[in-house]
C-alpha cells in the first residue's frame, strides 16, 4: 500500500517525496518537524519522509526549465516519459554555453521519452504535461 501512495501524483505535478524534500528544503525547521511528527502522528507516511529526507526520491518535470543535478530544485539525469493527449508539447535540451542539444515539438502523440545527459546544463518544457522518470 505504501508503494502506492509513494507514486500519487500531488497537484503541482511532484512525486509525493519529491513534493516534501522540496517543502522540507525551504526551511530546516520544516524537515524537523516533519521527522518528528510524521511517525507520530501518520505512521503511512514514514517510508516516504525517509526517502524524500534522504534525496533519493523521483523527480517529476513539468512545465519550465530546470537545472540538471541532485539539489531539491534539479533533476537528475536520466529517462523521462510523458503519456496521455499531449498536442502541441516542446523539449528542449542545453549545454551550458545555451546550445541546443537536442529538442522536439510533438503536435499529437500519446507518448513522448526523452534521455537527459550528465553533460546537459537545462531541460526545457512547454505543453508537455508531467514528465516521469522511467526505471
Amino acid at each position: 500500500m505504501a508503494d502506492e501512495v509513494e507514486s500519487v501524483p500531488d497537484q503541482a505535478g511532484e512525486s509525493v517525496a519529491q513534493a516534501l524534500a522540496m517543502r522540507a528544503a525551504s526551511e530546516k525547521s520544516s524537515a524537523d518537524a516533519l521527522k518528528a511528527g510524521m511517525p507520530v502522528l501518520c505512521q503511512r507516511w514514514t517510508k516516504t519522509l525517509a526517502t524524500s529526507l534522504s534525496g533519493h526520491y523521483d523527480r517529476w518535470i513539468t512545465d519550465d526549465t530546470y537545472d540538471i543535478g541532485s539539489a531539491p530544485g534539479q533533476i537528475p539525469a536520466g529517462t523521462y516519459r510523458t503519456a496521455g493527449d499531449i498536442s502541441d508539447c516542446y523539449w528542449e535540451r542545453t549545454a551550458a554555453n545555451g546550445d541546443v542539444i537536442d529538442n522536439g515539438l510533438a503536435t499529437a502523440a500519446r507518448s513522448i521519452t526523452v534521455h537527459i545527459q550528465e553533460s546537459d546544463s537545462t531541460f526545457t518544457s512547454e505543453n508537455c504535461g508531467i514528465w516521469t522518470p522511467v526505471h
